[in-house]
């Protein structure tokens, strides 16, 4: 069977015009890839998702089906201020903004959330490496742009002839310098501009220069321009005021002046734009930004089922829309190799070795996994022995820089006062912030010279009473749609009625949750991040309204504990029978969010019409025992894969929305059919009919059906389990993630990108 793809609407074509033949035709192309793309000139059309480019926005929005999400790229389709301010109305209904200029983002963070991304590079010389010696000094442009230019090659004269190609009128194909202002101390040479003309003159030019004007389009052009000249092997130079210029400082190339002619023509600089050139036509191929483009599309087609899931709880995306979101982890370029340059600091506020939670696990690892990949790392965390925090056993996997702090230290100013002169002290490239509730923002603060990320493990400072978003309620545990960006008083009035567990209520009072200077700075510390790190587009959807950039990264696991294919030698634990279908539990029995009850009472069911199963829990047993049940008792990480193993299938009946369970790619990695409540985080983990089944979430008749259906087909298990290894493999393996997300994330920083 056909997988039926999404329906992708672009326009309106413009035949000719660059904004389109760049961002709607050549990147519809490359989508069709992976959608139906549907090109549009006067409407939009019914489809999954539609993309405006520059032209025509408010006469298309009005044309836009209710259900239809739109991306808007803008490009520099805007004069002024006022001008985005008055499509104000539209750009509400914008379900995400991509900014081909980085300085734009500021203007549309208040109406949509706000991508940034590169044009792919296009009009390059063929060759990068040789350049004429006395070739020219190259500018390409619409006349438009041609003034500050001219302006200033009449005050200061070049040493070199100056091509410049340019829209002239339709059967000139040259024109003479004084036609368009130059006095005539310059020699000129001016032709019209097509694509052809531009590669070749590419190749024959020994340099490049560019003038920007002060009005707001010029103030706030892509970098394209400049990013073509270099990637083409052009020396570059420009006026060092220009958001070009900034742009590229950030990526950590520094251009030329046009006043420091003896930097602008050096070998050295010559050098630096070779190489810079070469990491430039990779990572800007129209492949890399097509991937980073169908990424976005991604987010948003999931993150529609998404928001229905915020509202609706149980309801979840498609099978097909969860395999689209696995293929789309794709970066703006391919994955570069660490040098071994790279310092990263990791800082955690609620560490503990050996674990007390899933996040102390990923912080562990993602220290080990990053060192093994060349980077060089430090894990900064905190001590106080009253909150039973920073308490790490000799022999911990990982070395931590650990700050110690006295009752009579133990304030927030303080805290954060230490961790900033730790840090500085070693001087990262960059901070990744994990482990830490609503201390997150004073981490942020205390880091905030360097570029920093912050970890999410759940909805962390959306929800400072337990950061789930949950409520007890009078049958049970119920959802809460506030969220304390948006909802700070509310969300205050919730902590005082409902108190939780005593470490989150030391926590919120030393962060000073609830107080105006802490919600500034929750605000600040999120809007200044390089980027909120997320574990599934339904968290994603949360966040993206309160920060600039959020990424769906998951926690990587350490393939090493998972050996495939499974040993065969391996003796089964005595505790699992070889003659029965064996369901393993590994959770909490009495913790309400891991949903053991409703496992429980479907299995009940099962136990009266079948006794060819049996259920295995990893914990220490009740006082009151059903006869299909063997508890084992809680088992260590080292143990655990091994009862994995031998096992038929796990199930993870969890009630509660989750960042990433563990447990399902656990289990998956170990070759076993997992079934999962549909979900948080599962639906991105477990694909529903390929590696296991999704039920209702504390739905007992729907379990003891779909655990009925498997116990019937013990035959699918295997298949199931199959299909989950290669999952774990494509997506989960530490090595992986970190290649395909961190380094992307780490040379996206203000750091130098290339070495």
């Amino acid at each position: 069977m056909t997988e039926q793809r999404s329906h992708i609407g672009i326009g309106p074509v413009y035949p000719g015009i660059g904004s389109w033949e760049w961002i709607g035709k050549e990147i519809g192309e490359e989508l069709s890839k992976n959608y139906e793309i549907e090109f549009f000139t006067k409407s939009i059309p019914h489809c999954d998702l539609a993309i405006i480019v520059k032209y025509d926005f408010p006469q298309l929005m009005e044309t836009r089906p209710p259900d239809v999400p739109v991306i808007f790229c803008p490009v520099d389709g805007y004069g002024s201020v006022r001008d985005i301010d008055r499509d104000g109305n539209w750009l509400f209904q914008c379900r995400q903004i991509i900014a081909h200029a980085e300085s734009l983002r500021k203007y549309f963070n208040s109406y949509a959330p706000v991508e940034y991304l590169d044009h792919h590079v296009r009009f390059v010389s063929e060759t990068l490496g040789f350049k004429p010696e006395e070739g020219p000094i190259l500018w390409t442009g619409i006349c438009s742009n041609l003034p500050p230019l001219v302006e200033w090659i009449n005050r200061n004269p070049l040493p070199r002839e100056l091509w410049i190609l340019t829209n002239l009128e339709q059967r000139a194909s040259a024109v003479s310098p004084i036609k368009l202002g130059f006095t005539g101390n310059q020699a000129v040479r001016i032709e019209k501009w097509t694509p052809d003309k531009h590669v070749e003159w590419a190749g024959l030019a020994n340099c490049a220069i560019d003038i920007k004007g002060t009005d707001f389009r010029a103030r706030h052009k892509p970098p394209t321009k400049a990013i073509e000249c270099l990637a083409s092997g052009l020396p570059l130079a420009m006026n060092s005021d220009s958001s070009s210029v900034r742009h590229l400082a950030k990526q950590g190339f520094q251009v030329a002046s046009v006043d420091d002619h003896e930097y602008w023509f050096s070998d050295e600089y010559r050098e630096r734009t070779l190489e810079f050139g070469a990491e430039l036509r990779e990572s800007l191929s129209r492949k890399n930004i097509g991937k980073r483009f169908k990424t976005i599309i991604d987010r948003i087609l999931i993150g529609v089922s998404a928001r229905q899931t915020v509202s609706q709880r149980f309801s979840v995306p498609s099978v097909n829309s969860v395999a689209t979101l696995t293929e789309s982890n794709g970066s703006i370029s391919q994955p570069l190799d660490s040098d071994g340059n790279q310092k990263i600091a990791i800082v955690s506020f609620l560490y503990n070795w050996p674990s007390t939670g899933g996040g102390n696990i990923h912080t562990t690892e993602l220290v080990q996994f990053l060192e093994q990949s060349r980077y060089e790392v430090r894990h900064f965390c905190v001590r106080y022995d009253p909150w039973q925090i920073g308490q790490i056993e000799s022999g911990a996997p990982i070395q931590s820089q650990i700050l110690n702090f006295a009752p009579e230290e133990w304030k927030a100013n303080t805290i954060r006062d230490r961790i900033r002169m730790a840090v500085r002290e070693w001087g990262p490239d960059c901070v990744l912030i994990t482990d830490s509730w609503n201390f997150k923002p004073h981490l942020a603060d205390a880091v905030n010279e360097f570029p920093y990320f912050l970890r999410m493990q759940a909805l962390e400072c959306l929800c400072p009473l337990n950061n789930l978003q949950i409520l007890p309620g009078p049958q049970g545990i119920v959802a809460c749609e506030n969220n304390q960006f948006t909802n700070a008083e509310t969300c205050f009035n919730c902590l005082v009625k409902n108190r939780s567990g005593q470490l989150h209520q030391l926590e919120r009072q030393l962060s000073g949750v609830g107080s105006t200077e802490y919600n500034e700075l929750l605000q600040q510390s999120f809007q200044n991040a390089e980027a909120v790190l997320v574990l599934n587009p339904t968290i994603a959807a949360q966040y993206e309204s309160i920060c600039d950039r959020v990424e769906v990264v998951t926690w990587g696991m350490d393939d090493s504990r998972f050996p495939w294919p499974l040993p065969a030698d391996e003796k089964c634990p005595s505790e699992i029978s070889e003659s029965k279908v064996s369901i393993i539990f590994a959770g909490l029995i009495h913790e309400p969010i891991k949903g053991f009850p409703v496992l429980l009472a479907a299995c009940e069911q099962l136990w009266k019409t079948r006794q060819d199963f049996e259920l295995i829990v990893t914990s220490d047993p009740p006082q009151e025992q059903q006869e299909f049940v063997k508890y084992v008792g809680w088992k260590s990480q080292a143990e655990l894969p091994r009862y994995y193993r031998h096992s038929d299938l796990c199930a993870v009946p969890t009630v509660v929305p989750d960042g990433l369970s563990r447990t399902s790619v656990e289990a998956m990695a170990s070759g076993l059919a997992v079934i999962a409540s549909n979900l948080g985080g599962l639906p991105f983990s477990v694909s529903d009919q390929k590696t296991g089944l999704l039920c209702q979430p504390g739905d007992v008749r729907d379990w003891t059906r779909k655990l009925n259906q498997l116990l019937d087909h013990p035959e699918q298990l295997n298949a199931y389990g199959e299909n989950g290894r290669r999952q774990f493999e494509e997506r989960f393996r530490w090595q992986d993630v970190i290649q395909r997300d961190y380094q992307r994330l780490f040379n996206k920083t203000n750091q130098p990108l290339f070495k």
